[in-house]
């Protein structure tokens, strides 16, 4: 007799939306250890209108958690789940969610920067190689180890997302948005250098070891400090310090978003 596993669904769920990292891999690892109960009850749950309507606060994280829970659990359920998904009635923001899990099951990177680590660019990016150059010079800032990261994925920089960048804490991940259009002048410069901020302060969370959810001011104060001081290290000086001066100024009167 398979065990009630819908009450770690709901235990998954509820640490996903209070950013609670220890409540997530609790429930995700009783989970896995259920499979044949786990993968009826997941699929069920993702059969939601709400996948329909724009996402309202963790919405967005169920929807990607739950996929890629399914996919640890039977990658055949995965698949077929993907496709039921692609053929419903999806919000555009959901529907990028499934476009990028799905492109992880099986897919290959397209680059690799640093120790190896696999850099997957979302077809949305204008210009994938201007991406990949700008990951393998910053893995090559002094004082920067990426060292324990999993992979990075670069997707589009989009209106709805209220992120320049996150860590993935469960899978020790790196997430950066990246302007889907071209820019020049000023603007890429600016760009790019938001971009690789974003970079250097989600390396900073994982080279700290933190592993608390949500905005801990702390850990959110160190990463930025760490991001300042690879921006620093990247440039000769007086450049470093300027740039990471400009930067910093620009994202606390809210021209960046943690």
């Amino acid at each position: 007799m398979h065990r009630d596993v819908r009450p770690l669904i709901q235990r998954l769920l509820r640490g996903v939306a209070t950013d609670h990292v220890a409540t997530v891999r609790e429930a995700w690892r009783g989970l896995v250890a259920e499979p044949a109960a786990a993968v009826p009850e997941v699929r069920e749950v993702l059969v939601s209108p709400a996948w329909a309507e724009p996402p309202r606060g963790p919405g967005a994280r169920y929807l990607a958690v739950l996929l890629a829970l399914l996919d640890a659990l039977d990658r055949s359920a995965f698949a077929a789940e993907i496709a039921r998904l692609r053929a419903a009635r999806l919000h555009p923001a959901h529907r990028r969610t499934v476009d990028l899990l799905a492109r992880r099951r099986g897919e290959r990177p397209l680059a690799t920067v640093g120790p190896g680590v696999p850099v997957h660019v979302s077809p949305d990016i204008a210009d994938p190689s201007a991406v990949i150059a700008s990951l393998a010079r910053w893995a090559e800032t002094p004082g920067l180890a990426l060292d324990g990261v999993t992979r990075i994925d670069v997707i589009a920089r989009l209106p709805e997302l209220d992120y320049l960048g996150c860590y993935d804490l469960r899978l020790s991940g790196i997430v950066l948005t990246w302007p889907p259009g071209r820019a020049r002048g000023w603007r890429l410069w600016l760009r790019r250098l938001d971009a690789e901020y974003a970079f250097y302060r989600e390396v900073g969370h994982h080279a700290a070891g933190h592993v608390d959810g949500g905005h801990v001011p702390e850990q959110e104060a160190e990463a930025d400090a760490f991001a300042r001081a690879m921006i620093r290290a990247a440039r000769p000086a007086p450049l470093g310090a300027v740039s990471a001066a400009v930067l910093w100024r620009l994202r606390r009167v809210g021209h960046g978003r943690p």
